[in-house]
């Protein structure tokens, strides 16, 4: 019998999602700290370029963060497929110790840009109680923060 890794369980929950929206897969590359999907949809093509974190750097009663790093061959992979023109999403999905807590941020090609472009090489994904956005750090606070919405499929 074959043993599971903490990461099939996070990588395995997001293809779950995906496959029961009828979003199907073709994996094309697997690893310890990322896996690359390349989707087709009646609407796109895309490829999903995800990561996780199996529990928050920050947490209290109301407030959770995780801090995504970020490779050097990582980010200009992203940055080729985006100068590419090719749909790109990366899902970066927020561990919690209740595995039904756990929440994944999508970000796309226009905020990945954002964010390596001021050369940050790590993500910070802050989520407070009862907000619809998860909020993405680029510097000057949170009030300063991108917001992507908690409901983007991908």
């Amino acid at each position: 019998m074959a043993d599971l890794k903490e990461s099939d369980f996070f990588y395995g929950a997001v293809i779950s999602t995906l496959l029961n929206n009828k979003i199907c897969p073709a994996l094309i590359e697997g690893g310890k700290d990322r896996q690359v999907y390349d989707f087709t949809t009646n609407e796109k093509d895309f490829r999903l370029f995800v990561k996780y974190r199996s529990a928050p750097n920050t947490e209290n009663n109301d407030y959770s963060s995780w801090q995504f790093n970020f490779s050097k061959n990582d980010i200009e992979e992203l940055q080729q497929y985006i100068k590419l023109n090719k749909e790109l999403s990366v899902e970066l999905i927020c561990g919690k110790s209740l595995l039904s807590k756990c929440q994944y941020a999508v970000l796309h090609k226009d905020e990945i840009n954002v964010i390596f472009g001021k050369g940050k090489s790590s993500v910070t994904v802050s989520l407070k109680s009862r907000e619809h956005n998860f909020r993405i750090s680029i510097g000057g606070g949170r009030g300063n923060a991108l917001q992507v919405p908690r409901k983007r499929l991908y």
